[in-house]
């Protein structure tokens, strides 16, 4: 078993473990489950689907994809993923037993030094890479993004440790720490594995990943319109929707100029891949939109259209990405019982994503049904019972050769 496939497996699993913590959230809404603290769970599921899933993921994908160490550095880079991963299993357990506490906040923290020790080690190596610019661009930048959104997270911790009352510095902590993860890391990095696995570069290729880059900063300013802000912000937000719109044309621009040299592609990865560039897409178009005066408080006061837009791009962006490219390189198998829980977690995907953005709706109308949080606990059964398949397949599945073109 090489590097790689050991730690998608790895990954694999995690994913299992955020569903069945989703599955638990969902239950401890409809059901008692006095033994169960909602908030804890939900910190742990938060920090376990970064920390434990997308990172893992992400940073062994662009380590043996883009870096492709040897040697002695291998070995490195399997070790920082290592103190990585440890330290987001000590928030998956410390965090249910006791919210933001020492050993929550300890391993978060651990966790956050770690990442930055991964930063400075793939940066320092991606000069020496021989990968297209926009590859390196993109890659490097999703890093640099990664260590910067630790600002967020320790002004959270802050607030959590001193019991701070002040509302509007909670949420634009939790914000800005969302958006570096989701619009910088996650997407950059998202954008730097399309780009290495296509090997294409050009005009349209090279525009996208500068505009995607400069977008970062500045859209993240939109993210502080709730709370009617200074106007220096509210036009650092203005420019920043500009740029958001900018960054999904020219996405459009490269996706067309990318046809080409796509069309090996399997089709059930095309399908996918669809699913989650259209996920990407809705995310830049109500991005954007949330400059509008009367409709950016209204969504940020509504908790489930962002709970639905955080899972729209966890779910339905990255993770679907993430699963298409596994398909792809022969990592997963879109056979048999595998193609049969993929199926099953992609429907909870749809169910879950329909469901929350028809329940934020019902929000804004002052409307409500029972059926919503029964709707929920199926999509988060699929989105369950199709991880863990997929996961004990991959491990129980010999080890099969990569496909890398």
């Amino acid at each position: 078993m090489n590097n790689l496939e050991r730690w998608i497996k790895i990954a694999l699993t995690n994913l299992s473990i955020v569903a069945l913590l989703g599955l638990t959230l969902r239950s401890k809404m409809i059901f008692s489950l006095p033994f169960i603290t909602f908030q804890y769970v939900l910190h742990a599921h938060s920090h376990f689907a970064f920390g434990g899933w997308v990172t893992i993921a992400l940073l062994s994908l662009m380590t043996f994809r883009i870096i492709k160490p040897e040697g002695s550095k291998r070995r490195l880079y399997n070790i920082i993923i290592s103190i990585i991963l440890f330290n987001a299993y000590g928030m998956l357990f410390s965090f249910p037993l006791q919210g933001y506490a020492f050993y929550s906040i300890l391993f978060s923290s651990l966790f956050i030094f770690s990442t930055y020790f991964y930063t400075y080690i793939f940066l320092r190596d991606l000069k020496k890479v021989n990968a297209a610019k926009s590859v390196k661009l993109l890659s490097g930048a999703s890093v640099f993004y990664l260590a910067l959104s630790s600002v967020g997270a320790f002004t959270l911790a802050y607030l959590m440790v001193t019991r701070s009352k002040d509302v509007y510095f909670y949420k634009d902590a939790v914000y800005t720490y969302l958006h570096l993860q989701y619009s910088g890391f996650f997407s950059l990095a998202v954008m730097a594995l399309m780009l290495q696995y296509a090997q294409v570069e050009n005009k349209a290729t090279r525009a996208f990943s500068r505009i995607l880059n400069v977008t970062v900063i500045p859209a993240m300013f939109m993210s502080y319109l709730w709370h009617y802000p200074h106007n220096v912000i509210r036009t650092i937000a203005y420019i920043g929707s500009f740029l958001t719109v900018c960054s999904l044309v020219s996405f459009l621009i490269m996706m067309a100029s990318l046809k080409p040299h796509l069309e090996h592609i399997q089709p059930i990865v095309k399908r996918i891949a669809f699913i989650a560039t259209v996920a990407f897409g809705l995310k830049m178009f109500f991005q954007s939109l949330t400059i509008i005066p009367a409709l950016g408080p209204l969504v940020f006061s509504n908790r489930p259209v962002i709970i639905g837009f955080l899972h729209l791009v966890l779910l339905g962006f990255v993770t679907l990405y993430l699963l298409a490219y596994f398909i792809q390189i022969n990592l997963i198998s879109p056979k048999g019982a595998s193609g049969a829980a993929l199926a099953v977690f992609i429907v909870g995907v749809l169910l879950n994503e329909v469901v929350l953005f028809m329940q934020g709706l019902g929000f804004m109308f002052m409307l409500s049904s029972g059926i919503v949080n029964w709707l929920l606990l199926t999509a988060a059964i699929l989105l369950f019972t199709g991880a863990l398949v997929v996961s004990l397949i991959r491990w129980i599945k010999r080890p099969t050769k990569l496909l890398y073109s």
